[in-house]
């Protein structure tokens, strides 16, 4: 265009700049639609994890530790002093103790500190305490530990029976880990993917594969069997099981008393490691070793002038002296004169005759009646004086086994005499099996065969192992799970891990991992466990779920509803029952605002009530229990909420949607000036301001100009046009 002498060109202006984002955003979706559909899958670990998970690098320790990182074992030493000083960093959840106070115990005998120290290296068994808020609640004089709560169910957790079983101690151990690494750090990456809760443990869906996310099944079948157990994408597997909820396992210890004792045979496990089998005992005696205390059998009655551990007759196996079921039915066999026991074939990797002595008989008179081993542990009335079990044979006679019988009689939170331990578990090597009781008997089940079947079955599932009756492998006599059980009512459960007594140290880290999830489920189900295998096995309480609320169905002004359908089988408490929520904003200041900055916030709760109208389960009609979170209609954010249900019965940690999950609803202006006519003037007023935005950006575009002065062209090529243009027209 020509004026006057100069050519006016128009050319994208400041206007456009302003104009292009919004011109962009509207086209953007639409490029991008098919690259968000194409998500690469990753054919071998690096495509998909982090190096550090790759390399089984623990984030709670430097790389090069190998003890913490579990390429070695621990020492009785090394194990201790973890513990103080995770202890010390966790203060909030964690308490050490070594053995306990003493005083009167609950059969009214007289105990001091010593009565629970080991009979040769004289160390009492160290533990861990652990719940929220652990200096609060309740002390206990005779355990010594506070932290006592009568509404939170306590589950103990037990390694190291057998001294030789070195991996029994080191899982307790990884679980201690991974409860001081995980708790209040939630929505931390365990795997380096990106993503967050993606795969706990077990078969969460219930398709019958532990690999929930799918990342390990993505991978080449070449990398799908990392630990090398010919099960690919199976437990202990890179990608299985592998991001776990901290929320979850927080909200675990804030609910529940955690008693864990890694290491219960000091004595047994010092003497195997430093003298009968040291390390690399996985290659001088992978399946021999030191199994007992050391307990000195004499000769008795001569004197023992060098005080040393006679390697043939000294020792009690610990798990054969337990008092429920002693002594029976492989007897009891006592030493009493040199030359009774038989040497070993193989002193250092065979087993002598005497590997599993259940200890001395009981020869006091346990109810002053002047009859002695009248009425053993057994549940029944032996003697016919209206007392069961009052008058004992034996068992209970180490240091280490009355340590276990005085944790467990004397923690008594709520004062009705029983023992709070609902839920107990020991680990011991080796097998690969899931035992659950009775022990002592063959072709027998006990009262609750098919609910402790049930719960096996979880464990099993969820490790890969076999789950069986402990007599079915072999009866025994005097067993931690059949005294637990038979005298305290716990649903108890023995872990026979791994593929050795001595495991090779390359194994420690995966076979601890892929064991790592029994304790947390046996820590879930400590409030009821039978109640909880009850209500599965009759498919009732997978019925139940919490309602996601949709944006559209989000009321205009009060409070917002949510509702928890559970199935009318469900002996739910609508008193213990609540919705927890919380709101978050996210902030432009945080590009990477997200569930772990938000765990900050803490989570508010509201009642629910059961309404008149219903809802449908899977098998049929349920219940609507609603909860009203109270959000104003100008809040804007997030809102995340999710449920916790509790039974009648007191059954409490069952969570929807899932075990530390949670749902999220964008929150909007809902009725921000309280009238149709409000909201029709907000339109008009946002509309006004970016469509007339829109046209003054556009008449800037059109309008603005340049103007190009034709006495002095801006190139030889403009030039050239001109000249050319003048030609033609002459």
């Amino acid at each position: 265009m020509m004026s006057n002498g100069k050519v006016i060109r128009t050319r994208p202006s400041f206007g456009v700049l302003i104009v292009l984002p919004l011109l962009l955003s509207l086209v953007s979706p639409i490029a991008n639609a098919s690259v968000a559909q194409e998500e690469p899958v990753g054919t071998s670990p690096e495509d998909v994890w982090s190096s550090d998970y790759i390399d089984m690098i623990f984030p709670w320790a430097p790389a090069g530790d190998n003890i913490l990182q579990f390429r070695e074992y621990h020492t009785y030493e090394s194990m201790k002093q973890r513990m103080e000083r995770l202890t010390e960093q966790n203060e909030d959840i964690f308490q050490f103790h070594e053995g306990l106070n003493g005083g009167v115990n609950a059969r009214g005998e007289t105990t001091t500190g010593d009565t629970y120290e080991g009979w040769h290296y004289m160390h009492a068994t160290p533990w861990l305490k652990i719940t929220g808020e652990v200096y609060d609640g309740d002390y206990n004089p005779f355990v010594g530990d506070s932290g006592n709560y009568a509404d939170r169910p306590d589950v103990m957790i037990v390694g190291n029976h057998h001294a030789r079983e070195w991996m029994s101690y080191q899982t307790p151990i990884m679980v201690m880990e991974v409860i001081a690494f995980s708790y209040d750090n939630i929505g931390y990456d365990n795997d380096g993917d990106g993503l967050i809760d993606e795969d706990g443990w077990g078969d969460d869906d219930g398709d019958g594969i532990l690999d929930d996310d799918g990342d390990c099944l993505a991978l080449d079948p070449s990398f799908q069997d990392s630990n090398g157990d010919g099960t690919p994408c199976g437990a202990g597997d890179l990608g299985v099981d592998e991001d776990y909820s901290e929320q979850w396992i927080t909200d675990l210890v804030n609910s529940r008393e955690i008693y864990l004792i890694p290491m219960l045979n000091v004595d047994g496990n010092i003497y195997d490691r430093e003298v009968f089998c040291p390390a690399p005992a996985w290659e001088t005696c992978p399946s021999g070793g030191w199994r007992k205390n050391l307990r000195n059998n004499g000769p008795e009655p001569l004197p023992d002038p060098n005080e040393q551990v006679d390697e043939d007759c000294d020792g009690v196996d610990l798990n054969r002296n337990y008092q429920f079921e002693w002594g029976w039915p492989l007897g009891a066999t006592i030493p009493l004169v040199p030359g009774t026991c038989t040497p070993a074939e193989d002193e250092r990797a065979g087993i002598s005759n005497n590997d599993v002595y259940t200890g001395p008989f009981d020869t006091t008179d346990n109810d002053g009646d002047g009859v002695i081993n009248e009425d053993n542990v057994d549940g029944e009335d032996d003697d016919n004086d209206g007392k069961t079990d009052e008058d004992w044979a034996g068992g209970n006679s180490e240091p280490e086994t009355r340590f276990i019988q005085d944790m467990t009689e004397m923690n008594d939170d709520n004062g009705d005499g029983e023992s709070e331990y609902k839920s107990t578990l020991t680990y011991h090597s080796y097998s690969e099996l899931v035992l659950y009781p009775w022990g002592h008997c063959t072709g027998c089940q006990t009262t609750d065969h098919d609910q402790l079947v049930y719960h096996g079955d979880e464990l099993a599932e969820m490790t890969q192992y076999t789950n069986m009756q402990s007599s079915d492998l072999y009866p025994t006599t005097g067993d931690f799970c059949d005294w637990h059980y038979g005298v305290h009512g716990s649903y108890c459960y023995t872990m026979e891990i791994g593929t050795a007594f001595h495991q090779h140290q390359d194994d420690v880290n995966h076979i601890a991992v892929r064991n790592l999830g029994v304790a947390f489920y046996m820590t879930d189900i400590a409030d009821n466990p039978r109640e909880r295998a009850d209500l599965a096995i009759a498919n009732i309480s997978q019925q139940n779920y919490l309602e996601k609320l949709a944006e559209e169905n989000i009321p205009e002004k009060g409070d917002i509803p949510i509702d928890i359908c559970v199935a009318n089988q469900f002996p739910y408490s609508e008193s213990q029952t609540e919705i927890l929520w919380r709101t978050v904003k996210p902030s432009r200041m945080q590009s990477d605002f997200g569930p772990r900055e938000w765990a900050t916030t803490a989570w508010k709760s509201v009642d629910v009530m059961a309404i008149e109208n219903g809802c449908t389960t899977s098998n049929g009609n349920g219940t609507i229990l609603r909860g009203m979170i109270p959000i104003s209609e100008t809040a804007t954010g997030k809102l995340h909420y999710k449920a916790s249900v509790t039974t009648l019965a007191g059954s409490d940690f069952y969570q929807y949607p899932a075990d530390g999950q949670y749902f999220v609803l964008d929150l909007s202006y809902r009725a921000a000036y309280g009238s149709f006519l409000g909201s029709l003037f907000m339109f008009g007023l946002t509309a006004s301001f970016v469509w007339g935005g829109l046209a003054v950006c556009l008449r800037m575009m059109l309008t603005d100009e340049e103007e190009i002065d034709l006495a002095q062209p801006e190139s030889s090529e403009d030039q050239d046009e001109e000249d050319d243009a003048d030609s033609g027209t002459a």
